[in-house]
């Protein structure tokens, strides 16, 4: 069950990064979290479970270093968060020391034979012990690296508990706010029982000699199977919205339109009433090519503001009230009488429709009817 679990971790959090990485790329954390836990899960899997030489020699050992990244990366992604920006330091290079360092480490493995792999292999399996032994690297011993990595992990989570603690609780009579905040609370505390899980099973392993039914009659070994399967099961269907990030209220004040269906109490409300009046007053819906990111670089607004605003204070898309503002513009121009000069087609053209059939398409979906047949009912 770990491996089937493992692989669905990993393509859904390829897949929450894909999504989300041009909106908000504080979900990369996010992703490499989950990915490089699974990973590891599919290494414990096959150095404890399986009995296929090629797989141990492909993931034990090789990606050793990555396994020292998921504390900084949950460090990273909750100070972000928290800060709504993604920001990476000169300083914050320094988290990444202890994977360097794994990676010098076991450059001599990484970079040996695939035979000499599979003969480590073979040992693996046939004496599970001899993992406290073989593959190592020359600045330190394999249990040194095996015992490390779930100590750094602990300490990162009650890094970023700090982080959180000394957040501002005013913040937090924002809804979107609360949600953030509650779904980073569920994800330190599910990466602490995972690491713990696997903290149980280390000290297990070098406690005294083992065997794989020792290792899969413990519950830890399950606790950590369904951790992995729920960490992005949650995210996808408890908590979407943190995929956009905390918003924090901007201290300028924007000319203000009364939106409908939107809290009255949201940080974003004002920043939302000034995007819609600047786009409606500039009409930057004509041209063909408008889009989140042109409004990201003309206001200076982030990304994923702008999204939060649309989906989550406006209740629509972006692409949608975009198509509704072309073709309002679109009827006032037929309206006018302007068909007398141009064509209807041409009329598409001038309300930021790049083609015939987007205007057609999007015009009939608003209105029910076509450009020429508005045309024949006025």
């Amino acid at each position: 069950m770990i491996l089937y679990l493992s692989i669905y971790s990993i393509i859904i959090s390829i897949v929450i990064a894909i999504h989300n990485y041009r909106i908000n790329k504080n979900a990369l954390f996010l992703s490499g979290i989950v990915t490089i836990f699974s990973s590891y899960s599919l290494a414990h899997y096959f150095s404890t479970e399986s009995s296929d030489p090629f797989w141990v020699a492909i993931f034990y050992g090789n990606f050793s270093p990555l396994w020292y990244l998921p504390g900084p990366f949950l460090y990273l992604y909750t100070r972000n968060t928290i800060l709504d920006k993604v920001t990476f330091k000169r300083w914050d290079f320094l988290h990444l020391l202890p994977a360097f360092i794994q990676f010098i480490n076991m450059a001599s493995h990484i970079f040996s034979s695939f035979d000499h792999k599979l003969g480590i292999a073979e040992l693996i399996i046939s004496d599970l012990n001899n993992i406290k032994f073989v593959g190592g690297g020359f600045l330190y011993s394999p249990s040194i690296a095996i015992s490390s990595r779930p100590i750094l992990v602990i300490l990162y989570c009650a890094w970023s508990s700090f982080l959180l603690y000394r957040y501002n609780p005013k913040k937090l009579l924002v809804e979107q706010n609360r949600i953030v905040l509650i779904w980073i609370i569920v994800l330190i505390t599910t990466i602490f029982i995972i690491v713990m899980s696997y903290f149980v099973l280390t000290l297990l392993l070098f406690g005294s000699s083992v065997s794989r039914i020792t290792i899969e009659s413990r519950p830890a070994h399950l606790v950590s199977g369904i951790a992995f399967f729920l960490l992005p099961t949650i995210l996808i269907l408890f908590f979407p919205n943190i995929l956009y990030g905390m918003p924090i209220a901007t201290l300028k004040k924007f000319k203000r339109k009364n939106l409908k269906n939107s809290d009255v109490d949201d940080p974003l409300l004002e920043t939302a009433s000034y995007i819609t009046d600047y786009i409606e007053t500039e009409k930057l819906y004509l041209n063909p090519d408008f889009d989140i990111a042109e409004i990201s670089h003309r206001l200076g607004i982030p990304k994923h503001h702008i999204v939060y605003c649309f989906s989550v204070i406006m209740q629509t898309r972006f692409t949608n009230y975009r198509s509704q503002l072309r073709v309002d513009h679109a009827k006032k121009l037929l309206e006018s009488g302007l068909t007398d000069k141009l064509s209807i087609d041409g009329i598409g053209v001038k309300s930021g429709f790049s083609s015939r059939s987007t205007f057609y398409a999007n015009f009939k979906a608003k209105t029910g009817i076509t450009p020429s047949e508005y045309l024949d009912s006025l």
